[in-house]
């Protein structure tokens, strides 16, 4: 797995969203609005990942909502990072 040098909260988030995709599967879209404290972290952590991670294309953004969703890549490396936890 390509070594993304992923900050911890682009982790804690990426983490997050792995749990939507299982509890609402690929369609899984959450807002942003309490995302933070969904994933622990601070709202400013939260602005900061989502922009390095959308850059990254580990994430999809729609400014609409605003939302995010997994892409297939931030899927695999977030299953990489949850997988790796406690080891």
């Amino acid at each position: 797995m390509t070594d993304w040098n992923l900050s911890q909260p682009e982790k804690k988030l990426l983490t997050c969203l792995l749990l939507f995709y299982r509890e609402v599967g690929p369609a899984a879209t959450p807002g942003l609005r309490g995302l933070d404290d969904e994933a622990g972290l601070a709202a400013h952590e939260l602005d900061d990942a989502v922009r390095r991670l959308r850059t990254k294309g580990l994430i999809e953004f729609w400014e609409l909502s605003p939302a995010i969703r997994l892409t297939r890549e931030g899927l695999l490396l977030a299953q990489h990072i949850h997988g790796n936890e406690g080891r």
